[in-house]
């Protein structure tokens, strides 16, 4: 209710004010009238901003969340350089539960005795901005709230202030736009201001950035292990079981890992495990298999800190812009998390400027980090983006399902063809394979598909021609396994991947596994294509080659010409499978010592590939390993060791110093040059 009081006539005197009836509040410089009464307040209470001093040590910082703070002693003094620098405001930016506010809140803790006041300022919105500094008015200036009608006032008074002092810090944490702190920033030259914001970009006429990553590997074990083992924890007292103790060094840096070195998301892990007094061999076990609870899990009261709730709002606001933005970063949850190609995201959409801003869009939200090539995505953030949660509407089953297979259908697409002669493709291969590996870990086998077979059977072969063996018998054994289910026993795909798997056995040396599949291959494709056909050939020479490398040597020879005349008169001389085969035979006649049928038909071999291929092709290059091999055997080292050596100078320029196939052309060299005469 609004008090009215009469005042006869007018004021006067040098600090009247003429009224008749006044509502709020006039100041007069010695007296105050609020809803028209009038308040005698000191001569001190009405003092220009500049005149009013700071009470000593004023700051308003909230404690700490926890009192374990570890592994950011450089990024402290990264962000102490900055400050002290007395340049630019800093801007501390990440993914959310990166510990952005939590190195703010330390380093203004630390730093009380450098600043006054020290205040913050929670920035999610600018009314949230200007309520915090309408109380910073408050505490400089008991009267400033007398004296003013709206926190806009106040905070008006509180700008004033900072205007005409110097020596104070301001922490504006987790500043959603830099437009919302621009005009806090803009006229405020005399202290310091320092930022948090999971926004990366848009700071650059604001605010110099400081990019927090995640801990290092022995950080993360080290936040879990003093969380774990506060009193009360599991590893506290002498009845701690076999899993507790040093011997959880392992279990932590698996989970630390698991979670991507993340603070917060290793916060509430070592949380529930202390709350639960379980181990972190059980909360590993809990989280691959109940993963959408247990991002969501909070042992503590404030349940808005979980990954799953951070990351929620950060997808709504993301969502709310540019709903391909959330597309995007659900489709990549499936592979891998670093130098993800942007050409794949590009291939999402029509229009690659709609690419461009939702891939900004989320390097702005710091969800991705991007690159003019490529971006990344923390590890994590892909772990919950595939995971489904009927409480996060970005998470419905069917929506993780649909971006599943789109990601499927993006590396199906982006994979070179003929991954074992376009030597021209291999860059790309090289380029895709992480993130092949990382659908293959991602997708169950159950789920796979004609889509993914055909993945995983392209880069078998091509993961031979890079001699990585397990990798390339793993996958395909999962094709084989696939094709069966999904084709039958005799459909061409089947009986393709049965002859890259036993090639994959035959090349690491397994021949237990190799023999028995590649003559069941040969007989089934000659019983399904015949004996003429490519397939059957194709079969019939790795089964040859087989017989060769384990010293059956008639019985190689004798499959290796008649592939050789089949090959010939059915594709040409010039093919790639009848190139094969004459290279087959050669190496048949020379690990019989028959050189005089060896060298000749090595010499034909290198110059067909040199012809059909070109002179730096590896398959070029082995060819002529193999021709100077049989020189070296035939005891022609002057026609030996030349060819040695141009083709490992070729082999390190073409694949490099440390690829398999240049180092056994550096042992082929040497053990020539051994066999020289002294």
């Amino acid at each position: 209710m609004t008090h009215q009081h009469q005042v006869p006539g007018e004021a006067s005197g040098p600090g009247a004010v003429a009224v008749g009836s006044n509502h709020g509040i006039i100041s007069t410089g010695d007296a105050a009238t609020i809803d028209n009464r009038t308040l005698h307040l000191p001569a001190e209470a009405v003092r220009a901003p500049a005149e009013v001093p700071a009470p000593p040590g004023l700051n308003n910082l909230p404690a700490p969340r926890s009192a374990v703070f570890v592994g950011r002693d450089e990024d402290l003094a990264r962000l102490g350089a900055a400050l002290d620098g007395r340049g630019a405001p800093t801007v501390v930016h990440g993914l959310g539960g990166m510990g952005k506010s939590t190195l703010a809140l330390h380093y203004a803790h630390r730093h009380l005795g450098h600043y006054n006041p020290v205040w913050w300022v929670p920035a999610e919105t600018p009314d949230g901005i200007t309520l915090a500094l309408a109380d910073l008015a408050a505490h400089l200036d008991p009267y400033a709230n007398l004296t003013a009608t709206t926190s806009a006032e106040a905070a008006a008074w509180a700008t004033g202030w900072l205007q005409s002092h110097e020596g104070w810090l301001l922490v504006l944490d987790n500043a959603e736009a830099p437009d919302d702190v621009a005009p806090v920033i803009g006229p405020l030259t005399t202290g310091q201001h320092l930022i948090t914001s999971r926004r990366a970009t848009g700071w650059h006429h604001l605010a110099q950035p400081l990019a927090l990553r995640t801990l290092d590997p022995d950080a993360s074990a080290d936040l879990l292990m003093r969380i774990i083992g506060e009193p009360g924890g599991p590893d506290d007292g002498p009845d701690d079981g076999p899993d507790d103790g040093p011997d959880d060094g392992p279990a932590l840096a698996e989970l630390a890992a698991e979670l991507g070195h993340l603070p917060l998301a290793l916060t509430q892990a070592a949380a529930y495990i202390q709350h639960t007094a379980t181990t972190p061999v059980s909360y590993l076990a809990r989280l691959r298999r109940y993963p959408a609870r247990m991002f969501a899990a909070s042992a503590t009261d404030n349940h808005e800190r979980t990954i799953a709730r951070v990351w929620q709002l950060t997808l709504q606001a993301i969502a709310a812009r540019d709903p391909l933005a959330v597309d995007i970063l659900r489709t990549f949850a499936w592979l891998g998390p670093d130098d993800v190609p942007r050409d794949l995201a590009e291939a999402l959409h029509d229009d690659p400027i709609a690419i461009d801003e939702a891939l900004a869009l989320l390097h702005a939200y710091s969800m991705i980090t991007l690159t003019p090539r490529t971006f990344t995505v923390h590890r994590l953030v892909q772990a919950v983006a595939r995971t489904p949660d009927p409480a996060d509407p970005h998470r419905a089953e069917e929506t993780i399902e649909t971006a599943r297979r789109r990601a499927v259908c993006l590396l199906v697409a982006a994979l070179p063809g003929d991954p074992l002669f376009n030597v021209a493709g291999w860059p790309r291969w090289r380029e895709l394979l992480p993130h092949i590996e990382a659908l293959a870990t991602r997708v169950a086998p159950d789920q796979d598909d004609e889509y993914t077979d055909a993945i995983w059977r392209q880069t078998s072969a091509f993961l031979q021609s890079e001699v990585r063996l397990d990798r390339a018998a793993a996958l395909a054994e999962r094709s084989v396994a696939a094709c069966e289910r999904l084709r039958g026993p005799d459909d061409p795909f089947t009986l393709a991947s049965r002859s890259i798997l036993g090639s994959a056995y035959r090349s690491a040396g397994d021949v237990v596994k190799a023999v028995p599949l590649l003559v069941r291959n040969r007989d089934d494709c000659e019983r399904v294509f015949g004996a003429a056909h490519e397939e059957t050939l194709v079969a019939r020479g790795n089964l040859a080659y087989l017989y060769g490398v384990t010293g059956n040597l008639d019985l190689a020879t004798e499959l290796h010409s008649r592939n050789l005349i089949d090959c010939e008169r059915l594709l040409g001389p010039d093919d790639p499978h009848t190139l094969s085969s004459r290279s087959n035979l050669a190496s048949a006649y020379r690990e019989a010592g028959d050189f005089d049928r060896a060298i000749p038909l090595h010499e034909q071999s290198a110059a067909g590939y040199e012809r059909v291929f070109g002179p730096d092709h590896p398959e070029t290059l082995t060819a002529r390993s193999n021709l100077a091999f049989a020189y070296q055997l035939a005891g022609d080292l002057g026609r030996a060791i030349p060819l040695h050596e141009h083709v490992l100078t070729t082999r390190e320029r073409v694949l490099g110093p440390a690829h398999p196939h240049t180092d056994l052309a550096r042992e082929l060299l040497a053990n020539a040059r051994a066999d020289t005469p002294q």
